[in-house]
């Protein structure tokens, strides 16, 4: 078995790192070398590892869990099996996260130089991701005002866009599972935390609602040629069931921003 390290020091509060380590699928979405991620029958990953000429490609199972100060990434593979254990220490200037990787299996001795960068690049995403988060120990008036959406409820959705203002509008193409690659997008020009995204096809066939507080969905709905597929997250069941539908949304959309701004 191959074992890499890092440790990074993150300027952020250790709730702020905690969340992004315990959305495990947008977590996982980050790591380099992801190549696909999926939500049915849980949580799997198609990691690609390059080293020389070669390609070592497999499909990770992937379970999440966690103690006191760690997260632990358990993923098995048909040729492979690759772990993450991510270890928090608490310091007066931020956190320090140490990041493990373990993998065994196909590849395995060409594999050292590769695992060494991809625990490190995992290292960054973290701590990019962690210091990206606005301070979460007192929730915001408009963390308040999202929490009361529900899409299956539309006078919650008329009452949260009547405090809202948009701030984007306009065409973009999904790929095979990058609707989080546009949420980048759109995060890049737009600061706010909580964001509310539409999406509509050009047909009027198919369309998207998402509200967001960070990386994390707090609502979404999806209306498609099978139907309306709608969930409000209120535990790990409903976060796996809205990132399922997330993954499952791409083509081209007219796409619109909302972010919260108070009112009557």
């Amino acid at each position: 078995m191959k074992r890499r390290s890092t440790t990074v020091m993150i300027e952020s509060t250790r709730k702020a790192v905690e969340g992004v380590l315990e959305d495990a699928p947008s977590f996982v979405t980050n790591w380099p070398y992801v190549v696909r991620v999926s939500m049915k029958d849980g949580l799997k990953a198609e990691i690609m590892l390059p080293r020389f000429i070669f390609k070592f490609r497999d499909v990770y199972g992937i379970s999440y869990h966690r103690d006191y100060n760690s997260h632990i990434y358990d993923g098995t593979g048909e040729r492979s099996h690759l772990s993450l254990v991510v270890t928090l220490k608490e310091w007066k200037k931020g956190v320090e996260a140490v990041l493990e990787l373990s993998y065994s299996g196909k590849g395995e001795f060409w594999l050292g130089k590769t695992l060494e960068d991809f625990v490190q690049r995992i290292g960054n995403a973290l701590k990019e991701l962690s210091e990206s988060r606005p301070a979460v120990e007192e929730k915001t008036e408009h963390h308040e005002i999202a929490e009361h959406v529900d899409f299956s409820d539309p006078m919650s959705v008329a009452n949260f866009l009547a405090k809202s203002r948009m701030v984007h509008s306009g065409l973009h193409v999904i790929g095979d599972n990058g609707f989080f690659d546009l949420v980048s997008e759109l995060r890049a020009t737009v600061e706010e935390n909580v964001l509310y995204i539409s999406g509509i096809t050009s047909d009027g066939a198919s369309s998207f609602k998402v509200l967001l507080n960070g990386s994390r969905i707090m609502a979404i709905e999806y209306r498609g040629k099978d139907g309306v597929k709608a969930v409000k997250v209120e535990d790990e069941e409903g976060a796996r069931k809205a990132m399922e539908i997330a993954f499952g949304i791409k083509g081209p959309y007219m796409v619109n921003v909302w972010v919260p701004v108070g009112g009557v």
